[in-house]
């Protein structure tokens, strides 16, 4: 965080404040890395990979352009965290990422073996890390369940991401035209997300019924004529939020009117399903029950359902073995996927209940009961033809809510996410002279 200052020479200095609540998040992840070297007999810890150096500091980026690959890496002892990195990066990192949390720094010239830095703090000591690197021990498995569950920082963090990953992928579904590709859209979902400076990790446009064959798709140069199914999975300080909807050019057919409402059906089971203290494979063996029921039992062999997100967009995989507890703190991202339809929300568990993250007032839902209990879940928006190819079986009426629903989508989110931009992000310190 930055604030001002007049030096009463009518000139404006911005200084570094660091933040007190990345500071405690840091300290309760040393905590947790030096209970896990006490315990495995480990003198340190060496962090490579992205996910676990933003998760040790408290969502740190250091990344170049949030590429998968770090410029730096970070050795933890029991009473130390140092930095190892190269003076072209030294000075953002210390100023941006990680001012005032209590990090040394080892610092390399920019064309020397990064290699060779870690060599040397690596020499004599008993080292596991997240890569295996050199005669490290390889423990990046123990390391996921050190990661989980979310601390109140990370938790407040995911919920301003899901505002954000939601009206990223409303919004632009509010301007789906025909003619527009696939790719066009996915880029329209990636720029809403950039602008706030927040990182597409997955985005997915799939049109008139191709998601059915291909369930991994992510997005071509074919135009949309009919319908399509947006998906995105984000990334910011680190984590991962995921959402899906579907948009109709017109009338919705009856075969994805269908699919969508049987694809609702597992969502809504799923998303009530997850709650503190059930296992992953009893919330499974619920959801595979309705596939089951409603006779689509061969489909949930087609996708994956979900998965316990994070630092990882999958932490961990939703399967029908999985003896995995849930609790307070995670995340599990839901898409279930039925023919051409699915459905997609992220929901968090905290201590005042579940929690869907993605939920939305302004798009349209389908109610589905579930032990006597309503879960809304999302539904497809019809939208009328633009006004070059008008449709006559719109109503006056239906467009001018049409319209109210734009104007709130389009609107609405871009004040509640008015900036991605979060208090440990520094200014640098800079002078402005008075004119």
């Amino acid at each position: 965080m930055s604030a001002a200052r007049n030096d009463g020479n009518g000139r404006t200095t911005r200084v570094l404040n660091a933040d007190a609540r990345r500071s405690v998040d840091v300290q309760v992840k040393h905590a947790r890395v030096r209970r896990l070297l006490n315990a495995s007999g480990f003198d340190s810890l060496l962090l490579q990979q992205p996910t676990n150096i933003a998760w040790f500091a408290a969502g740190a980026d250091v990344t170049r352009g949030a590429s998968c690959e770090a410029s730096s890496a970070v050795f933890v002892t029991p009473e130390a965290r140092v930095v190892l990195t190269n003076n072209v990066d030294s000075q953002q990192l210390f100023e941006r990422e990680l001012y005032g949390l209590g990090f040394q720094l080892k610092e390399r010239a920019w064309f020397d073996d990064h290699r060779i830095l870690l060599n040397d703090l690596c020499r004599g000591r008993k080292v596991a890390s997240d890569t295996g690197i050199g005669r490290t021990r390889n423990i990046s498995r123990r390391l996921t369940k050190l990661r989980l569950p979310l601390t109140g920082l990370e938790c407040e963090r995911m919920q301003r991401l899901g505002k954000v990953v939601t009206h990223a992928v409303e919004a632009t579904a509010m301007h789906v035209e025909r003619g527009k590709t696939e790719a066009d859209v996915a880029g329209e979902i990636a720029h809403r997300l950039i602008k706030r400076t927040v990182f597409p990790e997955r985005i997915a446009v799939c049109a008139d019924g191709r998601s059915e064959r291909f369930r991994h798709w992510k997005f071509g140069s074919d135009p949309i004529n009919g319908y399509a199914v947006l998906s995105c999975v984000a990334r910011r300080w680190g984590l991962c939020v995921g959402a899906a909807r579907t948009v109709c050019l017109g009338s919705v057919p009856a075969d994805l009117k269908e699919a969508h409402r049987a694809a609702a059906l597992m969502h809504a089971t799923g998303l009530f399903f997850t709650q503190p203290d059930e296992t992953l494979r009893d919330v499974w063996q619920r959801v595979a029950r309705i596939y089951e029921k409603f006779g689509r039992t061969h489909e949930w062999h087609l996708a994956d359902q979900a998965e316990v997100c994070g630092y990882e967009n999958c932490e961990l995989a939703v399967t029908p073995r999985s003896d995995f507890r849930l609790r307070e703190g995670l995340a599990v991202h839901w898409h279930p996927s039925v023919e051409m339809a699915r459905c997609g929300d992220t929901i968090l568990l905290t201590s005042d209940g579940a929690e869907v993250l993605t939920a939305s007032r302004r798009w349209p839902s389908v109610s589905v009961r579930v032990r006597g209990h309503i879960v809304e879940c999302p539904d497809v928006l019809a939208l009328p033809q633009t006004s070059q190819s008008p449709r006559s079986d719109i109503s006056s009426d239906t467009a001018q809510q049409l319209a109210m629903m734009r104007d709130s989508i389009l609107s609405g989110p871009d004040s509640a996410a008015e900036s991605m931009d979060s208090v440990w992000e520094m200014d640098e310190l800079v002078r402005r002279e008075s004119p």
